[in-house]
């Protein structure tokens, strides 16, 4: 099975505990990120032991990446680790969150998969990490422009 291990990060002007908030509201994720739905398996909260089913469609195409995440471990706000249990991808995630400063932090996401399906095979193949590292980059960016907007009054 075809696999890599990579890492995306930005520098993003808010705090960690803000960004850190943000992403383990998983099922809001497409409130700001639109190419990403995340769904509690069973409703509830995102914790730890949690299973989230991710479904996420590539801009303009009708293909859609299907996996399974289960939180492992929620250690605010630096960190949350995961694993892919099923579906498209098997493997680890992590999400770090390092402070710069009063205001500002580095968001990183560090992943280590290999693919579960043909359809992924495939797509490994052709895209792979570069394919995951355009996606990557464009949530970090998208929730950045999240946490920019002014707050509603």
């Amino acid at each position: 099975m075809p696999s890599f291990e990579t890492v995306d990060s930005l520098e993003i002007d808010a705090p960690a505990q803000v960004l850190f908030d943000t992403i383990l509201d998983y099922p809001h994720m497409r409130d700001w990120y639109h190419r990403y739905e995340v769904d509690v398996i069973g409703g509830g909260d995102v914790v730890e032991g949690a299973q989230l089913q991710h479904v996420l469609a590539a801009k303009g195409s009708p293909v859609k990446s299907r996996f399974t995440r289960t939180i492992r471990r929620i250690s605010p706000p630096e960190e949350i680790e995961e694993t892919y249990d099923g579906g498209d991808l098997l493997g680890t995630g992590r999400w770090v969150f390092e402070p710069i400063g009063d205001h500002r932090t580095n968001v990183s996401f560090y992943c280590d998969v290999r693919s579960n399906s043909w359809l992924m095979h495939i797509g490994f193949l052709l895209g792979g990490e570069r394919g995951h590292n355009m996606v990557y980059q464009d949530l970090l960016a998208a929730l950045a422009a999240h946490v920019a907007k002014p707050a509603a009054s």
